[in-house]
């Protein structure tokens, strides 16, 4: 076999070889962010589900030691102040009325492998009253910055603006 040919054909193995070396790392870099999505899905609705239980431990394992939380014209700086938040509320005498986040139009933007920022709708319902019906008694938009930490997502910045 001509040389020239000889060190084509190798170069032509070797090209395809390392295309599907790159594809694969693609494969696993798709299959992490798909599980990164999951995990911060997750976390948006495990939000909701441990502060309508009034379950202080839940709620405070959602966020970073260092979260910043502004609402309502309201600011809680570090873990200290979301569990005293979260405290007041589980202790707070119940509502006459069960009330239940929905969280929806869920948006998620990956800014780095360990970052990503997150928008959704949130609504409060409220009910049942006398004749059966809930009502949406509050609505509004979650802006996150969630971060991954230790392996596990949690949410660094949160800013429910009114």
């Amino acid at each position: 076999m001509h040389r020239l040919t000889r060190f084509v054909l190798i170069l032509v193995t070797i090209t395809v070889g390392m295309s599907s070396l790159e594809s694969l790392a693609a494969d696993a870099r798709m299959d992490t962010r798909a599980e990164d999505y999951a995990e911060i899905q997750t976390l948006i609705v495990k939000y909701a589900h441990v502060y309508d239980a009034r379950d202080v431990e839940g709620y405070v394992s959602v966020f970073t030691d260092d979260v910043k939380f502004t609402f309502n014209g309201g600011n809680l700086n570090g873990i200290g102040e979301v569990r005293e938040f979260i405290t007041n509320v589980a202790n707070s005498p119940e509502p006459a009325m069960k009330s239940y986040h929905s969280i929806s139009n869920t948006l998620i933007e990956f800014v780095s492998d360990t970052e990503a920022h997150h928008r959704s709708y949130w609504q409060i319902i409220m009910g049942p009253y006398d004749d059966g019906q809930y009502i949406v008694g509050n609505m509004g938009v979650y802006e996150d910055v969630i971060v991954k930490e230790n392996g596990k997502w949690l949410i660094k910045q949160r800013n429910i603006p009114f």
